[in-house]
């Protein structure tokens, strides 16, 4: 979270942003209560705490002559012990840079006991959704090829209801932090060096999305992002890998649930015409029909147009 005053000549007032939105306090008279002005301005400014101030307590830097990071670590707890990561990047790939939201961001690292590298994947859900290590234990759990593979995940890290102010709470959807720490793998699809490299991806991703089916799980996001290149002399079945799973759904866990197509979620560049048409159904009061497998196969079609 960000925090930060307004202050005028006689008058502050703090607010707070974080994953659920923005939050304000009332104004205060600096010269009438200058007690809490100054304990406003301390809490602000000097905590010894790295949390207290909304900063990560989990990543250390090392910083160069520059001034500038050097090198980072990351501390995660894997399975009954910490460790820490070295990260291969101090700058992680992030695809929403908005405040409110799912905020997910990605640190590519490695294991300096073992120098097995990771991909770091950080994301803040809705609470009641299910959690995308859930979806990814499921499909491990079922064997299902061509779909990512956990090493270790940490499945509560924090939630916006813990920093925010307890009147605010029922103004907002209170969103969960979560990590997963992933095997990786090749680059993204559109990194392909030769036609028969992409269509071999792309039908290894076709078939990890029936399997993941079949046990259940409708992916709903498959873009040009969503699916990466096996490794280096991956077998059948791993040479095209499925990669998040935010957007999916779970046909038994949720079954009772009402999910119909979402045309605000995913890419609109690879979504099925079928979904984009239900904005116009929603805003004339209808309720489009429900998401799936064809539209994610339509999906696979406008990616390989793409590409």
């Amino acid at each position: 979270f960000v925090r930060c005053a307004i202050l005028s000549e006689d008058r502050i007032r703090v607010y707070q942003f974080d994953r659920a939105g923005a939050q304000t306090s009332q104004i205060y008279d600096i010269h009438a209560d200058a007690e809490r002005f100054i304990g406003i301005i301390l809490l602000l400014c000097t905590d010894k705490d790295d949390r207290h101030i909304g900063l990560d307590d989990t990543l250390r830097w090392e910083i160069g002559d520059n001034g500038r990071k050097r090198r980072g670590f990351m501390r995660t707890r894997a399975l009954d012990r910490v460790k820490e990561l070295v990260l291969l990047d101090v700058n992680p790939v992030t695809h929403h840079r908005h405040i409110r939201g799912s905020a997910t961001t990605l640190w590519e690292a490695y294991d300096p006991d073992t120098m097995v590298e990771y991909l770091v994947k950080e994301s803040w859900i809705s609470e009641g959704r299910i959690p995308e290590w859930m979806l990814l234990n499921k499909a491990a759990v079922g064997n299902v090829k061509g779909v990512c593979r956990m090493a270790w995940y940490e499945e509560c890290r924090l939630s916006t209801n813990d920093i925010r102010c307890e009147t605010t709470l029922s103004q907002v959807f209170n969103r969960i932090q979560f990590r997963i720490v992933m095997e990786r793998y090749g680059k993204e699809i559109e990194k392909f060096t030769s036609v028969s490299q992409l269509l071999e991806a792309l039908r290894d991703a076709i078939a990890a999305h029936m399997g993941l089916h079949k046990i259940g799980i409708l992916h709903r996001g498959i873009s040009n992002k969503t699916i990466l290149l096996g490794k280096e002399g991956a077998l059948p079945g791993w040479r095209g890998v499925l990669i998040d799973l935010s957007l999916a759904f779970d046909l038994e866990l949720e079954a009772d649930s009402n999910i119909n197509k979402e045309s605000t979620m995913g890419s609109h560049l690879f979504q099925s015409s079928g979904i984009l048409d239900s904005l116009t159904e929603l805003n004339e009061g209808k309720t489009p029909p429900a998401h799936d497998y064809l539209d994610d196969l339509e999906s696979f079609f406008f990616v390989l147009c793409y590409l």
